[in-house]
């Protein structure tokens, strides 16, 4: 699941504010394009959206990687995980149901508590969470996770977001994010 929950709404009226702080002279919506195009992020700091997400531990993880992302997420000491990612591969999912199985049939008692119970819970369990961005963080994290050596449900979550920050901010994500040939990875099969 992927919401749009805030975002800064003038962001285009903030952004061009704030660039017009370096030459002194009224900024447009045509000269906050030629910064982003021209690699110029700092302005986009400015403006910020947070989203409402789900995702497995293994994605929950890999978004933790992005430092400039604040993020609110559920408790695995104060609950019970019941929700886990559901995979195309028939054996790696039998494989799961039985992590999931082992984590959620635990017997809580004298030798595990509830608190050590979370350390059971395997990757493909889904956490809720609340993540706040600014806009640069966004626009620096979506081309590492679009891209298709990203894993899939990354990949999946990543598009989704990307829609939405497309639809709240058109003039910065309105644009297609990959840009393979100047992919700095070496060992990329899909090129």
């Amino acid at each position: 699941m992927v919401e749009l929950i805030n975002y800064t709404h003038d962001y285009s009226k903030l952004l061009c504010k704030a660039i017009s702080q370096c030459y002194q002279k009224e900024a447009t919506d045509k000269i906050l394009r030629h910064c982003i195009e021209a690699g110029h992020l700092s302005v986009l700091e400015h403006a910020t959206a947070t989203f409402e997400l789900t995702c497995s531990i293994q994605t929950l993880l890999q978004l933790s990687r992005q430092r400039h992302f604040s993020m609110t997420v559920q408790s695995s000491r104060g609950t019970v995980l019941q929700e886990h990612l559901k995979v195309d591969n028939e054996k790696l999912q039998h494989l799961i149901n039985e992590q999931v199985a082992n984590y959620v049939n635990c017997n809580i008692g004298e030798d595990i508590s509830e608190e050590d119970r979370a350390l059971l819970a395997p990757k493909a369990m889904v956490y809720h969470l609340v993540i706040t961005g600014n806009l640069r963080a966004w626009y620096e994290y979506l081309p590492k996770r679009l891209c298709k050596r990203a894993q899939k449900e990354h990949r999946e979550l990543a598009q989704q977001i990307k829609d939405k920050l497309a639809q709240a901010f058109p003039i910065v994500f309105n644009q297609d994010m990959m840009n393979c040939s100047n992919c700095k990875e070496r060992k990329c099969s899909f090129v």
